[in-house]
């Protein structure tokens, strides 16, 4: 049983950090901003906000620490506008882009606390000091780095609400994989933003606990999209999907990369989830993953779509996919793009 403000605590439900990447030179210098402020193309109307599981007009409202130049917000805005001119454009969302310095973290921790009773006035009492408390907090980002996305929708919450919080480092926002991750990041909101139901398990079975299928579907849409953007290397995503198959010669003996949860080994889940979805998207084509799976998701559940959209069960899909797997590389990148 869950107390009524273990769900308001932040965690990384989506932790991920990128693998540097030859650099773009891409936003430097400093912000002028000494307290946190809200940038958004267009501010949402707080008494109407984003249906939720519905595309939106909306645009994110997005919060940069004191120490995040603009040129870094520019760069996430437009990242987004991508993603989801892409996918869809899901919310309520909000983009915490965190620097490096620690105490700016920590004024953005209270901030963000302040932002989270302001949007949702149903919190409990308890809720503020189990807030500034929560296991992975902005000065952790600053000192640690990575994204993360944390999905607020509860039975103990009236509002429901996507936070993805970007670190300034690994990846660094001068490095291509920033954007990558931002794209990666805003994958697992369109991913969760077609599951409407607000109990934790019901919700856990249609996003599967472990890794492999969530971090893996966000992974290879991610590096999709990228290689597609003008100016991209035409070998791009091949080069990625080779490295990502390197990680293959750490799975122990008779071990499923499905079986890995989040764990310090949760990367061999990622890359080689990575390859699943390639691997699906080859068979079935990208619009029967990205787009019908997930439109089936609430009314079939997770195997029932599996199964309506891919004609065949996850099992014999993973079966398929092991056999994949043996095959020299030079044959699997030739699925890819």
């Amino acid at each position: 049983m869950r107390c009524s403000w273990c769900v308001l605590m932040l965690l990384p439900l989506f932790a991920c950090t990128g693998k540097a990447g030859s650099g773009d030179d891409a936003a430097a210098g400093g912000s002028d901003s000494a307290s946190p402020s809200v940038d958004s193309d267009e501010p949402a109307d707080s008494s109407d906000p984003p249906v939720w599981g519905e595309e939106t007009s909306q645009s994110p409202d997005v919060y940069p620490a004191s120490d995040v130049p603009d040129s870094q917000v520019e760069m996430i805005q437009t990242d987004h506008a991508t993603a989801s001119a892409a996918w869809g454009n899901f919310g309520p969302l909000e983009y915490w882009i965190i620097g490096t310095d620690t105490d700016a973290a920590s004024e953005h921790d209270v901030y963000f606390c302040s932002v989270r009773r302001e949007k949702d006035p149903s919190l409990p009492a308890e809720f503020d000091t189990f807030c500034m408390e929560r296991d992975y907090n902005f000065t952790d980002y600053a000192r640690d780095g990575g994204a993360g996305l944390n999905t607020r929708r509860s039975e103990y919450e009236e509002y429901s609400v996507f936070l993805v919080t970007l670190a300034s480092k690994y990846p660094f926002p001068n490095e291509t994989d920033y954007t990558v991750v931002t794209y990666h990041e805003y994958f697992h909101v369109v991913q969760n933003a077609h599951i409407d139901t607000r109990d934790e398990e019901e919700r856990q079975e249609r996003m599967v606990r472990n890794p492999w299928w969530s971090e893996g579907g966000a992974e290879y849409m991610a590096q999709l999209l990228y290689s597609r953007q003008p100016g991209v290397s035409s070998g791009y995503l091949k080069e990625r999907m080779a490295w990502k198959m390197e990680i293959k010669s750490e799975l122990e003996d008779g071990e499923r990369f499905t079986d890995i949860p989040y764990s310090e080994r949760a990367r061999i889940a990622y890359d080689l989830g990575t390859w699943f979805i390639a691997f699906l998207v080859d068979k079935v084509g990208v619009e029967a993953y990205s787009v019908d799976f997930f439109d089936d998701l609430n009314e079939l559940g997770w195997e029932g779509s599996f199964v309506e959209n891919f004609g065949m069960s996850s099992e014999d899909m993973l079966a398929d996919f092991e056999l994949f797997l043996a095959l020299p590389l030079e044959e699997q990148l030739s699925i890819i793009p």
